[in-house]
């Protein structure tokens, strides 16, 4: 996959979206197609994490006592929030977004 700033801001992104991938090879090394890849996979991370966390907390809702369940909760709502806080949310997820349009586009041709 070929990133270039045009398709980027096709797909979404932001000059400043741009600015800040950029930044971030220019400061740690790579490129800016392994920028967008890694930003990929954390969103997916995140997101499979959140997706096992309501998950669990669904189950315990329904097996457990009030207690645990409200314990479980009130944990959620204080741990996700600083999962996606790490992840950067917004570019993580237009990251994905655009991954997932490469990927259709390629397999289009």
């Amino acid at each position: 996959m070929k990133v270039s700033e045009e398709t980027l801001l096709k797909s979404g992104f932001s000059p400043a979206d741009i600015l800040k991938i950029k930044s971030n090879v220019e400061n740690f090394g790579g490129t800016p197609d392994e920028a967008i890849q890694d930003l990929a996979k954390r969103f997916n991370v995140a997101k499979w994490i959140t997706l096992v966390a309501f998950v669990i907390l669904t189950l315990t809702s329904l097996l457990s006592t009030k207690n645990n369940t409200l314990s479980l909760a009130f944990a959620l709502m204080a741990g996700l929030p600083l999962i996606w806080y790490l992840t950067p949310a917004r570019l993580a997820f237009k990251a994905w977004r655009y991954q997932q349009y490469a990927t259709r586009s390629e397999g289009d041709q």
